[in-house]
């Protein structure tokens, strides 16, 4: 188990430093794919607790959000996007009155699916793209916490957990584990300041690094705890199986998902 999640982490890795090398329409396609296939995971594990989402809408309401990002320097543009995006919002609302089948709830979960995970990862292009030359570096920062809470968090849980953090939800998750994630993403952001304060064009001090890991590391692990909570609810063990020791995407950027607005917006305040 420990070797499929090596192997598809890598090969996750590897993928994305391509989107970084590449950048450009590359990388937002490449955001815009993940994000149709998060909304994707999401849909199914309503649909396993009954829910019948229209997916068709859900997708159709991000992509015309990813061409109002994408496009975001053409005004008139991005009026009409918004115009859409409120326009089929009201016909799935419409669409409750002509189909009896298709109830409020099933709308509720198409709309949120596009908030949550679709549009939270579409962050992604306007951190990396739209950040001047320091973009890429942030998102780098972004990774790095999110990934170093999570595999503090496990090691650490496994070699010292004994007391469970949040049962209920999770319960092989542990205190020591959680502090461990913490502990990650606080070096993992000292390391990042280090290694790029120079290049930097941002005016991060040291301490705003100690404040953003410690900050990502919370959010980081609140966002695979909430994961964990729609799963206990959908009475699913992942939401696919796209990563072989993982499971679906939304199981390995569940904790990014919250991590990344958070970045984004010390970006644009610092």
């Amino acid at each position: 188990m420990l070797l499929k999640r090596i192997l598809s982490s890598l090969i996750g890795i590897l993928y994305i430093f391509l989107m970084i090398y590449f950048g450009g329409w590359f990388f937002k396609l490449s955001v815009l794919l993940v994000s149709l296939i998060l909304m994707y995971e999401f849909y199914h594990a309503f649909i396993k607790k009954g829910y019948r989402p229209v997916k068709w809408l859900g997708y159709l309401f991000l992509s015309l959000i990813f061409m109002l990002m994408s496009f975001s320097n053409m005004v008139l543009h991005k009026h009409i996007y918004i115009i859409f995006a409120g326009g089929i919002a009201i016909f799935g609302l419409v669409m409750t009155v002509l189909n009896s089948a298709i109830s409020i709830k099933d709308i509720l979960v198409t709309f949120f699916a596009a908030f949550y995970p679709g549009m939270l990862i579409l962050l992604l292009i306007p951190l990396a793209l739209e950040s001047e030359s320091d973009g890429m570096s942030i998102l780098l920062l972004a990774l790095l916490v999110t990934w170093s809470t999570d595999i503090f968090a496990y090691f650490i849980g496994s070699k010292f957990g004994r007391k469970k953090l949040c049962p209920s939800i999770s319960p092989k998750k542990t205190i020591a584990g959680g502090i461990g994630g913490l502990a990650g993403s606080i070096l993992a952001s000292l390391f990042f300041y280090f290694v790029f304060s120079q290049s930097l064009k941002l005016d991060f001090k040291w301490f705003h690094f100690i404040i953003i890991g410690f900050l990502s590391g919370i959010l980081a692990q609140l966002g695979d705890l909430s994961a964990s909570s729609i799963k206990r609810y959908c009475n699913i063990k992942d939401f696919g199986k796209i990563m072989p020791g993982h499971g679906g995407l939304l199981d390995r950027l569940d904790s990014l998902l919250f991590t990344l607005p958070f970045i984004y917006l010390c970006s644009l305040v610092f």
